[in-house]
């Protein structure tokens, strides 16, 4: 380290001296400087660089140009997309002013002038490991940033979906790979670790997230004691609006609260907004199927509408986005969300969480998913904390689990923490043809596979005696005390079976946002639409044994051959992503040829965390939103 010299020794350097060299400290500090510049360069380079997310093709995981919303009837934040604002980084002139809440269905209209954390927020900022894939193989379900086939000049942040050397097929909304030489019989369905199957289930509803409004009216609760005649002392007691559920435990069989997904309509909004009461016939719905909504694609591009922006000094927040000038909101209730936005296909893959309070040490708790008729259940003796897995068919007829490895057994069994009075956070996911249990955020390890096979497409089931997937969810007590909340139903990720193909000639209807070879008609309705079709079969369990939307011979596949270094990437925003299932290039004589992959050469790296996500306008500028920092997993 340099000492400092004493006033008289600097003093008498200041005279000149030809025989002292010149002072190098300029120079020592350019050097620094251009050293520290070429560091760098190099740390971008070759071990991590920062990049920002444009679009919403890999939402709600990676957020592009969006806005973020909170639900003022149920209070669930979510995210809407904001891509009709912007394009290429210029501003379209049409602007964003609806969103559709995922868990009680509002439709708000937006107002960012006088709410500006409405506003337009910019993409989520990511690192990138530029080094992770020169020490290792990229993974499947990691989240890669690549060069777009198609011009390398453009960076591509997708999911690795399809390895080297498989062939991949889309069918269901499951992805099923086996090697590109083996027969169609050696396809198996990917199943996505624990870690990202957390990651990538979305909510569909959660009991914190009530309408006040809804409950006030008496909308019927979606959690019900099931069958509803049974004896008082079998019957679950709601508490703060359905909040809540508690059950005495004095009852020696099951007692059921299953979850039916009534959830309001457009219509059922604005009938409340005018009348102030429920439409009459809510209270005989049965629950409809749960679909692959994406709240982030209900601001539709149809629906942005065009208005200059007010003067910059009405609008002093320090970003690129103003809001609109001419248009002033027409009340609460927003413009209604196109059907398609709202999903077009069943989802059979779901999970059930709650908080169980247990006040005893003795009974059971039971924890139940319906797949097509199939229950699959887990039972959790409280006296021991042992659990067991089981399934059965919609008459009753036990089924056994299977490796792939083709190990059976019908009911494996593990040890849990569950176990006596206390408060346990509990998950059960029935996912690609897999189930697994949660007990306070770890996964329990079971004596034999929870794994089992399955056709790859299934239908929905519903009787009379069983209502099968219009109550999809369940949880019992068997003679055991508890208070549960926090109850959520959340579904995992649907992949649409199409590709560039889909419109050229191979099927009589085309169309490349859903998965159906042919229309799907309704008796009796010819004037509805198709996206309108669906969702009134989606309502109506009576039409599921009949209706051609769950025929096998009118749901389409896609399959894609990887060879070495090819790799499959897809968006986690399926309906809205413009992936490797559409890629196509352009030969030397000008003809269209398939591109359904990009070359390990031009891989950048993986992405690794979320290290700064928008700020909010108010009420503290420059604030981050803290919860989205992160690992992306």
């Amino acid at each position: 380290m340099t000492k400092s010299r004493p006033t008289k020794d600097l003093k008498k350097h200041t005279e000149p001296d030809k025989s002292a060299p010149p002072d190098g400290g300029w120079r020592e500090t350019v050097e620094s400087v251009a050293m520290a510049v070429v560091l760098a360069l190099l740390f971008r380079g070759f071990v991590a660089e920062a990049f920002v997310i444009p679009t919403g093709s890999m939402a709600p995981t990676l957020d592009g140009r969006h806005k973020d919303l909170k639900c003022p009837k149920c209070g669930e934040s979510y995210q809407v997309s904001c891509s009709p604002e912007q394009e290429y980084d210029v501003l379209t002139g049409r602007h964003v002013v609806n969103g559709t809440c995922p868990v009680c269905r509002f439709t708000q209209r937006l107002n960012s002038r006088s709410h500006p954390n409405e506003g337009s927020f910019s993409g989520d900022r990511i690192i990138v490991g530029k080094f992770a894939y020169d020490l290792m193989e990229p993974k499947r379900w990691d989240v890669i940033v690549f060069k777009f086939p198609g011009g390398a000049a453009t960076n591509y942040i997708k999911r690795l979906i399809g390895l080297p050397g498989e062939k991949v097929w889309i069918v269901g909304g499951n992805i099923y790979t086996c090697g590109n030489d083996e027969p169609e019989t050696a396809l198996r369905i990917a199943r996505k670790p624990p870690a990202k199957l957390s990651a990538l289930l979305q909510i569909v509803d959660d009991t914190d997230h009530i309408p006040p409004e809804l409950t006030k009216l008496g909308w019927p609760s979606r959690w019900q004691s099931w069958p509803a005649n049974k004896e008082e002392s079998a019957t679950w007691k709601a508490l703060d609006g359905g909040r809540a559920f508690t059950i005495d435990g004095l009852s020696s069989g099951d007692a059921w609260l299953r979850y039916r997904n009534i959830v309001p309509h457009y219509d059922d909004w604005r009938y409340i907004e005018e009348n102030d009461r429920l439409p009459p016939d809510v209270g005989q719905r049965p629950g409809e199927l749960i679909t692959d909504l994406y709240a982030y694609n209900t601001a539709a591009r149809e629906q942005a509408v065009s208005s200059p922006v007010v003067p910059f000094w009405q609008w002093p927040m320090p970003k690129g986005y103003r809001p609109p000038a001419e248009i002033q909101p027409s009340g609460p209730l927003g413009d209604p969300p196109t059907a398609s936005t709202l999903g077009e296909h069943w989802v059979d893959d779901l999970a059930v969480e709650c908080l169980a309070e247990v006040t005893g040490n003795q009974g059971e708790l039971a924890l139940m998913l319906v797949r097509g008729g199939v229950q699959h259940i887990c039972r959790i003796n409280l006296a021991d904390g042992k659990a067991s897995m089981s399934m059965s068919d919609s008459s009753g007829q036990p089924r056994a689990f299977e490796s792939d490895d083709g190990q059976n057994t019908e009911n494996p069994t593990a040890q849990t923490s569950l176990k006596g009075p206390g408060r346990y956070r509990l998950r059960l996911s029935n996912c690609d043809h897999e189930m697994l249990l949660w007990v306070n955020g770890s996964v329990a390890a079971f004596s034999g596979p929870t794994t089992y096979r399955s056709a790859d497409l299934v239908a929905p089931y519903f009787s009379a005696a069983e209502p099968g997937d219009a109550a999809p969810a369940g949880i019992a007590s068997r003679g055991a005390a508890m208070k549960l909340s926090q109850l959520r139903i959340l579904r995992d990720k649907y992949y649409i079976a199409t590709d560039d193909q889909v419109s050229d000639a191979e099927y009589p209807y085309q169309n490349d946002t859903n998965d159906y070879s042919e229309r799907v008609i309704v008796a009796g309705q010819p004037t509805l639409h198709e996206d309108e079709a669906l969702r009134y079969v989606f309502t109506k369990p009576s039409l599921w044994a009949s209706s051609n939307a769950f025929q096998k011979d009118n749901r389409r596949h896609v399959q894609f051959v990887l060879d070495e270094d090819q790799f499959l990437p897809m968006g986690d925003n399926s309906p809205q992503s413009s992936d490797a299932r559409f890629w196509v290039t352009r030969r030397s004589d000008g003809e269209r040829e398939e591109h359904h992959y990009v070359e390990r050469d031009l891989l950048i790296g993986k992405a690794l965390i979320i290290y700064w996500p928008h700020t909010w306008n108010t009420p503290i500028p420059f604030l981050p939103k803290f919860s989205r920092m992160g690992p992306i997993r």
